[in-house]
């Protein structure tokens, strides 16, 4: 057992790792949300498998390494440790910025991986000892807790704001340690400890998300935080000491250091609120700017190649929208263009569509790109600002007007709530079986994908972890890998 002082520990710890040692029970509603996600997530993932730069990151650190009862790595041979495993799942999922999201922003799934490789590790574990595994419905309601965690905590203390300066993966690393340690079979006390270090670690600053910084880190900085959260949970149930105090503590604690005294909060109770309230992504692009891509969407036709005819487009949104993602100037890379709303819009407008290939330089090369950022508005409207601040509504309000040379005006084209929004979940169904379909394709058997779908979201075949992830290994390996093992 680690060790924890007498001293009373700061309550939001307590409060945190009693919920991850003992949440509520998840309603079938909720542990059906929880497979969808997951879904989703296998899919980002797969589709990340046909991008180099994600690619080279994946695998052992030290070449020819191997690992009894190693983790599998959906898509590839890598059988791995559960650090770097979880680091790799998530951050397959993450790298095209197409997983899940939620009201505050973030990306919940990040925590996937580190689910997934310590309930795969713990149960090959036991499996060789005679024990019971863990199965998926475990996991489906670990991501319940792991997205209630990061969620909360992001929607109460904002650490991306420009006052702190941190990067939200920091919610990632807390959740994932927190709840990779209950599944790992740690206690209060246990989960408790692995959290107190998650607060004094090192946290990742926000600059790598903007130009001159913005880069590739973007796309791996939650796998980071997933594989330090396994870290931190296998330390703490090998009997790594825990601390009293690292929130609170005079001068050195992290609301000290990083809040200037602001005590860490977190004002409702914990359940599954964000879970249940997710948003799915069925464009790839930052949360805030998905509204204003369905808006263009539905100008695309409007403007029927007459680019160089726009005078002025205007872009109605939100505070929240326009503090990360209105951008001017160079933008040298896909982590800078797809978090400038100026860009995703000017490609909705010319081409009609917004998929990952539209960040890649020989699109972003094309002058009707920059020629119509360079004549786009963004304005704040003071209703949006207030409905995406509002939990009752949590609205992700954008509207899209063009205006040509000649005075003409385009209709005013407002979107309130993304497709993926909970509001309209059942619209999104279908869209998510696409997008399943879609970037599962060439990584399992041609006739399957609906199949596939259906199985990763059905409640009532809840397989032990292993046998999961081993199956999933299996036909993601590559169409024609999974034909011959299914035939």
């Amino acid at each position: 057992m680690p060790s924890l002082p007498s001293v009373p520990l700061d309550d939001l710890i307590v409060r945190l790792a009693r919920y991850a040692h003992a949440p509520p029970p998840p309603t079938d509603k909720t542990l059906r949300t929880a497979a969808l996600c997951l879904a989703d997530a296998i899919a980002c993932a797969l589709a990340a498998l046909d991008e180099p730069a994600c690619v080279r990151r994946l695998g052992h650190w030290v070449p020819d390494t191997s690992v009894q009862d190693g983790v599998p790595v959906w898509g590839t041979p890598h059988r791995l440790d559960p650090v770097k495993a979880a680091c790799d799942i998530s951050t397959m999922i993450r790298w095209l910025d197409f997983s899940d999201t939620t009201f505050t922003g973030g990306h919940p799934s990040d925590s996937i991986g580190a689910l997934l490789a310590a309930a795969d590790h713990v149960s090959r574990q036991r499996r060789r000892r005679g024990e019971p595994m863990l199965t998926m419905r475990d996991v489906l309601g670990a991501m319940a807790g792991a997205y209630e965690i990061q969620g909360l905590l992001a929607s109460e203390n904002r650490f991306d704001h420009p006052s702190v300066g941190l990067d939200h993966v920091i919610g990632v690393k807390l959740a994932s340690t927190a709840m990779a340690t209950a599944l790992l079979g740690g206690s209060e006390g246990q989960i408790a400890a692995a959290l107190s270090n998650a607060v004094l670690d090192g946290h990742p600053l926000n600059a790598y998300r903007h130009v001159p910084n913005a880069g590739d880190r973007k796309g791996w900085a939650g796998g980071d935080a997933a594989g330090r959260g396994v870290w931190l949970a296998l330390s703490a149930m090998r009997g790594e000491m825990g601390y009293p105090t690292p929130l609170s503590a005079p001068t050195w604690g992290f609301e000290a250091v990083y809040l200037g005294g602001r005590p860490l909060q977190l004002s409702r109770p914990l359940g599954s609120f964000v879970l249940d309230n997710v948003i799915f992504k069925l464009y790839p692009c930052q949360r805030n700017t998905t509204t204003a891509v369905e808006s263009a969407l539905r100008l695309h036709r409007w403007l029927a190649g007459r680019c160089e005819q726009v005078r002025r487009i205007v872009i109605h949104s939100h505070d929240e929208a326009i503090r990360r993602t209105d951008k001017t100037g160079e933008l040298p890379n896909r982590a800078a263009r797809d978090h400038c709303m100026q860009y995703v819009v000017a490609v909705a407008l010319v081409h009609g569509r917004l998929v990952s290939g539209d960040y890649e330089d020989d699109i972003a090369r094309d002058p009707r790109i920059d020629g119509l950022r360079s004549r786009t508005r963004i304005v704040e409207n003071p209703a949006y600002t207030r409905d995406h601040h509002d939990l009752a509504v949590r609205s992700c309000a954008n509207a899209v007007q063009i205006e040509l040379e000649d005075g003409s005006l385009s209709p005013l084209e407002e979107t309130l709530f993304p497709t993926g929004d909970p509001s309209v979940r059942d619209t999104a169904l279908p869209a998510l079986l696409s997008k399943f379909e879609i970037l599962t394709q060439g990584r399992r058997p041609a006739d399957q994908g609906r199949a596939l779908f259906k199985r990763l979201c059905d409640m009532n075949t809840m397989l032990p972890v292993p046998d999961f992830m081993d199956w999933v290994t299996q036909w993601s390996g590559g169409a024609a890998h999974a034909q011959e093992t299914t035939a």
